[in-house]
């Protein structure tokens, strides 16, 4: 039994996942678009579908689409004497063959670092481009700010599931917890992303996470308040792929927002845990998560 008063039917949906119709329809989304790019391009599921930590209603699905031949032209040491293709090129070329279909009515947009697809499904296509010989091996290059960024999407999917292991299944129902928060609070406003939310919670020690999803979120959200904030001269480093800092793409009046907003809801989520009664436990936790 918990040891706490908050009552269950309001904490388990914010751990939930995608149903799995929803499930299957990313996969066979992805592989849709797989047989539409052909031989040339290899994809896979990247981000919170592929990690499984997604929530119930999450609106789209992203999806790496390599260009399986080619070479990041910056990055790459094996770049030399292969033809280069200008990235613009990448993106017509995906788009192109998008557009070639009749299967699903979507409608297309490109951006600066993928492809939107809207419609039944939505979908975020990720053009990239090869750093290893090997095109299953991390990094892949992609087009970011007109330039290029390596990125490690396989790593990133590889931690997460180390990290849910070493926690006895804890970590993906938690960063499931915490991204129904950020959606609760800020909507679909860019003051911190899906992948930001994963390096948080994927920051905190192990013996953080709990079989009662309550305290891995007090635990966890402790952890991270205490690292955030402001007053601290050296911040710290968040990474969930062990090679890119969160801090350092994080807009430093964004990162205040978030930490202001969640330092009152850690509060509230204390007082409900602390409650006495299921109607005051029920009540800050619904202040906590803005329910």
């Amino acid at each position: 039994m918990p040891g706490h008063n908050i009552p269950q039917n309001i904490v388990t949906p914010l751990t939930n996942g995608p149903s799995e119709t929803k499930r299957n329809q990313a996969a066979n989304l992805q592989q849709y678009i797989q047989d539409l790019l052909g031989d040339t391009h290899h994809t896979f599921l990247q981000g919170s579908y592929r990690n499984h930590t997604a929530v119930s209603d999450l609106p789209d699905v992203d999806i790496v689409a390599m260009r399986s031949q080619t070479y990041s032209g910056i990055h790459s040491p094996y770049r030399g004497g292969k033809p280069t293709i200008m990235w613009s090129d990448i993106f017509s070329e995906i788009i192109t063959k998008l557009r070639s279909q009749n299967k699903y009515s979507w409608q297309i947009e490109e951006k600066e670092k993928c492809i939107k697809l809207r419609g039944t499904i939505n979908a975020d296509i990720v053009p990239a481009v090869k750093f290893h010989h090997d095109h299953l091996v991390d990094p892949v290059a992609i087009r970011s700010w007109s330039s290029e960024r390596l990125s490690h999407p396989r790593t990133h999917i590889a931690n997460g599931e180390a990290k849910n292991t070493a926690t006895n299944g804890n970590f993906k129902p938690t960063v499931r917890m915490f991204k129904n928060w950020v959606a609760n609070h800020f909507g679909t406003s860019d003051v911190i992303s899906s992948f930001k939310v994963e390096a948080l919670v994927h920051s905190a020690d192990n013996s953080n996470f709990y079989d009662d999803p309550v305290l891995s979120f007090l635990a966890v959200g402790i952890t991270i308040n205490e690292r955030l904030n402001p007053r601290i001269i050296t911040q710290p480093i968040f990474s969930v792929c062990g090679s890119e800092d969160i801090i350092a793409s994080w807009d430093a009046s964004k990162r205040l927002q978030f930490y202001n907003q969640f330092n009152k809801s850690l509060q509230s989520a204390i007082a409900a845990y602390r409650a006495t009664t299921v109607a005051d436990a029920e009540r800050y936790w619904r202040i906590a998560f803005n329910l």
